[in-house]
C-alpha cells in the first residue's frame, strides 16, 4: 500500500450502486452516489419477461439471444455508474479505488432462471464489481481490494461495530465517538478507504472494565464477538 496515495472506499450495493469517499471526508455531503433503483428495475423487469418467454414456443436459444442483448444494456449502464465514479476519483491526488474482496461471478441467466436467487449474490454487484475496475483500467486508475468482514458495521470514525438501523443506517455504539448515526453506505466506503491504510481499521481500543461484569465494546477488528 502506498499511503501517499488517496484512497477512495467504493461500496456497492442495490439502493446506491456506487456510493465513493476517501477516507477522511468530514460527512456524506462530499461523497458521490450514483442510485441503483432504475438499474434494479430494469432487471426485475428482464426476470418477469425471461419467466414468460420460458413458458412460451421460443426455443431456448433464442430467448438467450435476447438475454445477452439485454445484458449489454445493462452493463453500458454499469460502465455509465462507473465512469461517474472514475471522474469522482480522479479529482483527488493520486486516488486509488479500495473495494471490498469479492470472489462472487457475475451470472445473469442463473439468477434469471433460479426463483430463489437474490439479484445482487447472482449478478449485479459481482458485475458492478467487474465493470468498475475494467472502466478504471480505461482511466489508468489503480483498483485495489480490502477485507469485506464488518464493512458495513464498523464505525467508520472510531472503528467499533455498530448497529445497523433500518437498513440504511449504521448507530456507532462507541460513547466516546462523536458519530451518532450516519448513512450506512456512505459509512462502508469510508471504512473501505480507512482500510487501505495500514492501522488505520480501527483507531479505537475500549479500555479494561472495572467491573469483571461488564461487556467491552465490539472492535472491528479482534474484539469481544458473540
Amino acid at each position: 500500500m502506498d499511503e501517499s496515495r488517496t484512497a477512495i472506499g467504493v461500496d456497492v450495493g442495490e439502493y446506491n450502486l456506487y456510493t465513493a469517499c476517501p477516507a477522511d471526508l468530514p460527512d456524506w455531503r462530499g461523497a458521490h452516489a450514483v442510485c441503483g433503483d432504475d438499474l434494479c428495475g430494469l432487471l426485475d423487469d428482464l426476470r418477469l419477461e425471461v419467466a414468460a418467454l420460458l413458458a412460451s414456443p421460443y426455443d431456448r436459444a433464442t430467448i438467450a439471444a435476447y438475454v445477452q442483448q439485454r445484458r449489454d444494456a445493462l452493463v453500458a449502464e454499469l460502465d455509465a455508474a462507473a465512469r461517474a465514479v472514475c471522474e469522482y476519483a480522479i479529482a483527488y491526488d493520486d486516488p486509488v479505488l479500495v473495494t471490498e474482496d469479492s470472489h462472487y461471478r457475475p451470472d445473469l441467466w442463473a439468477w434469471l432462471t433460479d426463483p430463489d436467487a437474490h439479484r445482487g449474490s447472482a449478478w449485479l454487484l459481482p458485475a458492478a464489481h467487474l465493470r468498475l475496475r475494467a472502466v478504471a483500467a480505461e482511466y489508468r486508475l489503480p483498483v485495489t481490494a480490502v477485507p469485506e468482514a464488518y464493512s458495513t458495521q464498523e464505525c467508520h470514525a472510531c472503528g467499533v461495530l455498530g448497529t445497523r438501523e433500518r437498513n440504511t443506517t449504521v448507530r456507532c455504539t462507541n460513547s466516546n465517538c462523536h458519530v451518532d448515526t450516519v448513512a450506512a453506505d456512505f459509512n462502508a466506503a469510508a471504512v473501505l478507504a480507512r482500510r487501505y491504510y495500514p492501522g488505520r481499521c480501527c483507531d479505537y481500543r475500549p479500555r479494561e472494565s472495572a467491573h469483571s461484569g461488564d461487556r467491552q465494546a465490539l472492535a472491528a477488528d479482534g474484539g469481544l464477538r458473540d
